[in-house]
This record gives C-alpha cells, sequence and structure tokens, in this order.
C-alpha cells in the first residue's frame, strides 16, 4: 500500500501543478488582441494608423490623430471551442479506447473602454481599460472528463488600466509613453491526481467521490506602453508600439473535497490552506507600415510576442507540506503574428476587412488540457457609421484553428498531456463599440 506520506505528496502536487496555467483563448497563447471593433474589422493592421482612442492598446502615439474628446466602449463575443480524442488517461480511462470530449466554455464577452482628449495642438492624453490575456477553458461532462486530474475548469482574467500621454514631435512625427494598472483574478478546479501519472487518488467505487481542489487566487501587477509614429512621405507611415512584461504574484486560497470515508490520517494531509504562485505576461513589439490617403487606408503589421518569459511554472505552498514549492516546465517560444488590413470611406459609411496568421508558442512537448492551442489563421470584416457626433461600428473575426496531434515518440513527446487529438476548427467573434466626439 502507499505511504500516506507519499499519497500526500502525489495528489497534492498533482492538485496544484496548474494552478497558474492560463485559460484557452484566441490569440496565440493565452493573448487577447480583439479590443476595438473598428480595428479587429481591419484584422488588428492599426499600428501605424490607428486614429481612435484604442490606439491606447494598439499604439497610444496615434493619440495624437484625437480630435477635441472622445468616448469610446465596447465588447467583443468570443465562443472558445476546442475538442480532445484520445484515450486520456489509464486511472480515468480504463478501457483504453480513444474518446471525443468537448469543451463547453460559454460565450465570453471582452469589454474595452477609452477615452481621450487633445489638451493642445501637441499633447494628448488617454485612458483605456482593457483584458488582454485570459479567457477559460471547461471540458463537457468535467467528472468524466478523460483528462481531469489534468483541469475539469480553469478562468483567467487580466484587466489594464493605462492612462497614456502623447506629444506630436513635429508634423511627422509622434511619441507616447502609458502606465498600466494590472488586476487580475484565477479560478481552478480539477479531479486530485497524482503529479507523476494523473492517476486519480481516490478511485470509485473504492470511494463514494474522486475528490477535488478548487483553487482561487488574485494578484496585481504594473506594466508599461510606448509608442512612435512617423510619416515618412505623405500618406506613408510607420509605427512601432511596446508593450512591458507583467510581473503577477498569485495568493489566493485551495480547498480540498476529500472522500469522507477515506482514513483520517490521509484526509489530514488535505488541509484547506493559502497558496501562491508567478506568472509573468511577456513582452511584445508591433510594427506597422500604412498609407492614409482620403478616402483608403491600408497596412501590414506584425507582432512579435517574447513567450519566453514562460519557462516554468512554480507553486508555493503555505503549509511547506508535501513540499514548499513545486515546478513544472513549459518552455514557451517566441513568436510572430501577421496581420494585413484596410478600411475605405464612403461618406458617413466605413467598410473593412483584414486577414491575420498566428503562430502558437506552445511546443508539443508541454502542451496540455488547459491551453490546447495552435496555429490559426484569420480573416476578418467590419463597418462603421458616424451619425453626427455618434459612431457604431461591428466586426466580425473568423478564426480557423489548426488541429494539433501529439506524439507518441521523440524528444517532443508531450510531459503534460495524454496522447492524443487536440481538434481544431472554425471560431467566430463578434465586436461592437459606440464613439462619441465631444
Amino acid at each position: 500500500m502507499m505511504s500516506i506520506n507519499r499519497i500526500q505528496q502525489r495528489a497534492f502536487l498533482g492538485a496544484l501543478i496548474g494552478a497558474a496555467l492560463p485559460a484557452t483563448s484566441f490569440g496565440a497563447g493565452f493573448q487577447i488582441n480583439e479590443h476595438s471593433a473598428i480595428n479587429t474589422g481591419r484584422a488588428g493592421a492599426a499600428t501605424a494608423t490607428v486614429k481612435d482612442p484604442s490606439a491606447i492598446w494598439h499604439n497610444p502615439a496615434g493619440l495624437t490623430s484625437i480630435e477635441g474628446t472622445e468616448f469610446q466602449a465596447g465588447v467583443t463575443f468570443i465562443r472558445p471551442r476546442g475538442q480532445y480524442t484520445g484515450p486520456g488517461l489509464p486511472s480515468t480511462n480504463p478501457s483504453g479506447a480513444d474518446v471525443s470530449q468537448p469543451t463547453t466554455t460559454p460565450l465570453v464577452p471582452v469589454p474595452n473602454a477609452y477615452v481621450a482628449r487633445q489638451l493642445s495642438s501637441k499633447a494628448y492624453v488617454g485612458f483605456g481599460f482593457y483584458a488582454p490575456y485570459g479567457l477559460g477553458i471547461a471540458w463537457e461532462n468535467p467528472d468524466a472528463f478523460v483528462q481531469r486530474t489534468t483541469i475539469q475548469e480553469l478562468s483567467l482574467r487580466t484587466f489594464f488600466l493605462t492612462p497614456a500621454i502623447a506629444l506630436k514631435l513635429g508634423d511627422n512625427v509622434s511619441v507616447a509613453l502609458g502606465v498600466s494598472l494590472v488586476p487580475a483574478t484565477l479560478y481552478l478546479k480539477r479531479t486530485l491526481g497524482a503529479a507523476d501519472n494523473g492517476q486519480v487518488l481516490f478511485p470509485t467505487p473504492q470511494y463514494s467521490k474522486e475528490g477535488t481542489v478548487e483553487i482561487s487566487a488574485t494578484a496585481f501587477g504594473v506594466g508599461a506602453t510606448a509608442g512612435v509614429q512617423v510619416t515618412l512621405i505623405d500618406h506613408l507611415k510607420l509605427g512601432l508600439a511596446f508593450r512591458s512584461a507583467v510581473d503577477l504574484s498569485f495568493s489566493g486560497n485551495a480547498n480540498f473535497d476529500v472522500p469522507t470515508e477515506s482514513p483520517t490520517e490521509i484526509r489530514a494531509n488535505f488541509p484547506d490552506q493559502e497558496g501562491s504562485g508567478e506568472l509573468t505576461l511577456p513582452h511584445s513589439f508591433a510594427f506597422g507600415i500604412g498609407w492614409d490617403q482620403g478616402p483608403l487606408t491600408l497596412e501590414a503589421a506584425t507582432q512579435v510576442t517574447l513567450w519566453t518569459s514562460y519557462d516554468e511554472l512554480r507553486l508555493n505552498f503555505a503549509t511547506g507540506r508535501p513540499t514548499p514549492s513545486s515546478v513544472s516546465a513549459r518552455d514557451w517560444e517566441v513568436v510572430p503574428m501577421f496581420r494585413l488590413g484596410g478600411a475605405y470611406q464612403i461618406d458617413d459609411l466605413t467598410v473593412r476587412a483584414g486577414v491575420a496568421y498566428d503562430i502558437s508558442p506552445v511546443p508539443d512537448r508541454t502542451v496540455d488540457a488547459t491551453l490546447p492551442d495552435n496555429d490559426r489563421l484569420i480573416w476578418t470584416l467590419g463597418a462603421g457609421y458616424s451619425f453626427g457626433m455618434l459612431r457604431v461600428d461591428l466586426a466580425y473575426m473568423n478564426l480557423y484553428v489548426f488541429g494539433r496531434d501529439l506524439p507518441t515518440e521523440g524528444e517532443d513527446l508531450p510531459v503534460n498531456s495524454a496522447p492524443g487529438t487536440y481538434d481544431g476548427g472554425f471560431v467566430h467573434l463578434v465586436s461592437a463599440s459606440v464613439g462619441v466626439r465631444i
């Protein structure tokens, strides 16, 4: 029989090892880039030519195109989807037969709001609220999911509160700087399982239930953003934007639900307790070159995200049982995203379109059911209409997420996932925003 200490060690590490893992989202990794219906309609190709208050996200130097005072608020609706096909883990699917299980994550609203004001012909200020990292994942019939010792439900939320100032240094050069205040929340639920092989620690029918852990935590971080826009010749514009890394130190509570009929000495080793973990949101750079003349705006842009900051997941346990901390490898990579988009204005109507290709930073070796991520092909359509001071914009985004077949041998053999396939498919996003200029 396995010793009590061994059960405690395997279960506790297995229960908490995913606590600070990000949730499924629809930018590569767990990044969300859709924070304005105006620019979502252009596939986000707006680093050099952004002219609305959402410049605070896309490139704060674009605030120098604001006239008077502008308010803008909107929301993007995202329905994440995914499906795992495979045998799962031996203890969660003893037959070893392949099963197909989808996610059931509900429609997720991602809000954004901005205000920007022209102080003078040279100085501009703005404030933005947006949520660029997060979303969530929940697997259908979580008590029967064949990787339930990895994840049943997971949610990560980050909220950026960003004041920014922009200066027009001349007719052809604008610069900007902003500071982001970043509160974040985390929720995780999973079946108690061993860290080394995912084995269910309290299997049925030996016990009345398998036992679960729920983790809730919060964090607060600070980051920075900066941007430059340059007009090289009439109508030809360059843009460069930078968003800094944000260190988030999560702290919260781990609550265990262990079968009451298990021995008292075992249940005593699963106390509800405090825990902590670290997560660093990555540096990112965006570069764009655009043509803005009369009714026509075109831009080609790229974004590079330094996901190497997410090299490991380290968790600390307040009780020191069974160990003060545990470490799990992530080893994410630096990846680019490529965008091409444009807009054409006809009187008060503006139509938009764009395409993009987004590369996943998650290697096969460390992919798992908390983030079954892969490359995606994107196309977008959008339109806006001005009613005097009021402007209404809508955008539609379609993503095709490529499937991922996990290797069963070689150096990329997954260490965090059961063998099988994470299916791809189409995902739909809808954005809407309303703006007012005073």
